[in-house]
């Protein structure tokens, strides 16, 4: 009897969890208080960048229906952790939870977490969600969890322009209090009385196509010393550090540091402006007011539900006029003049 009770709850869950492509009927329901995010391994990828766009997400969701916090479980297969890409190659069954370490940290950047789940059976997860369906907003829905989709451009397409659309702005990600409370202390130590800018390098063998051309990059922080009072802060891996970097007196390696990815976005929110790859960490720059600009731009543009494009520029419809994405594949020239485009956007500089 007691299974069959067992079994007739589940399956009510289960069908609530497919009624949650109606939000109106469950944000109605005072019992529910909390969003569950549900990331799949199998169809979402080992990405920092991803997991924030999740986060954000989160955020939205939250808003719209008057929920206090956000329970992020993530699932994976153990026998095929993640999605088939060469960036992921190097990840396997025997080493994922040791990679997972590296990102799941990205959670962190979500103001309203509550709760953080990690499952390795689908079918444990599921019934998870269907035991406390009650208490809980869903997203994805369940037909969009089942069918594998990448979720990226449906996030922009149904979540967040049209957020803001009616609202005219976004949540933003934000470092928790203590990761908060050490960027500024490590900033006002090493920055002292420059203004830091953040910069994140990319080199990866695995997709070199969206690699940082680190040359132009080292002549932009020459050309730059002595003239403007920034400090530049290099966010990256450890093994992306070019030993160059740490001989130019306006450049700070964070990773020289011993820098967490918790730490790094960190210090992108709380630095003046941020410059870089399009690459993880930088994607919380996306959702801020700090003036940016991104290269590598590797968008489908039908598929986010509209960007603004003027020439080498394209934006989000959510994004400053400071806050750019740059077509082109960066020179010392472009980072030069969008540097000082940069420079006379910070409020209060010196």
């Amino acid at each position: 009897m007691r299974s069959t009770k067992n079994t007739a709850r589940r399956l009510l869950g289960m069908a609530r969890w497919a009624s949650s492509a109606l939000p109106r009927v469950l944000s109605n329901n005072s019992a529910t208080s909390r969003l569950l995010l549900i990331y799949d391994f199998a169809s979402q990828p080992f990405s920092v960048g991803d997991m924030l766009i999740f986060q954000e997400a989160g955020l939205v969701l939250c808003e719209q229906h008057g929920l206090a916090r956000v329970d992020f479980a993530a699932v994976y297969d153990p026998g095929k952790p993640v999605v088939e890409d060469p960036a992921f190659a190097h990840i396997d069954a025997e080493s994922f939870l040791y990679h997972l370490s590296s990102i799941l940290p990205a959670a962190q950047a979500n103001p309203k977490l509550g709760s953080l789940m990690l499952f390795d059976s689908r079918d444990t997860l599921e019934s998870y969600v269907a035991d406390n369906i009650a208490r809980y907003l869903v997203w994805p829905a369940l037909a969009d969890y089942a069918s594998g989709e990448y979720l990226f451009y449906r996030a922009f397409r149904e979540l967040f322009l049209p957020h803001f659309h009616r609202y005219g702005r976004l949540p933003a990600l934000g470092a928790r209090p203590a990761a908060a409370r050490w960027a500024q202390r490590f900033l006002a130590e090493r920055a002292g009385d420059g203004q830091p800018v953040t910069v994140q390098l990319r080199r990866n063998p695995a997709n070199p196509a969206r690699d940082s051309v680190y040359e132009a990059w080292l002549e932009l922080f020459r050309s730059v010393a002595g003239r403007y009072p920034a400090k530049f802060v290099v966010i990256c891996g450890p093994t992306e550090v070019d030993p160059r970097l740490r001989e130019i007196d306006n450049v700070i390696v964070a990773k020289d540091a011993y820098t967490s990815l918790e730490q790094d976005l960190a210090l992108i929110e709380a630095a003046a402006a941020h410059m870089g790859a399009s690459s993880g960490p930088g994607t919380i720059a996306l959702f801020g007011r700090k003036p940016f600009c991104i290269f590598g731009l590797d968008l489908q543009p039908a598929l986010m539900g509209g960007l603004i494009e003027d020439g080498r520029y394209v934006r989000f419809p959510f994004s400053l006029p400071n806050q750019n994405w740059i077509r082109e594949k960066e020179t010392a020239a472009i980072l030069v003049q969008e540097f000082q485009k940069i420079w006379t956007a910070i409020p209060d500089k010196q």
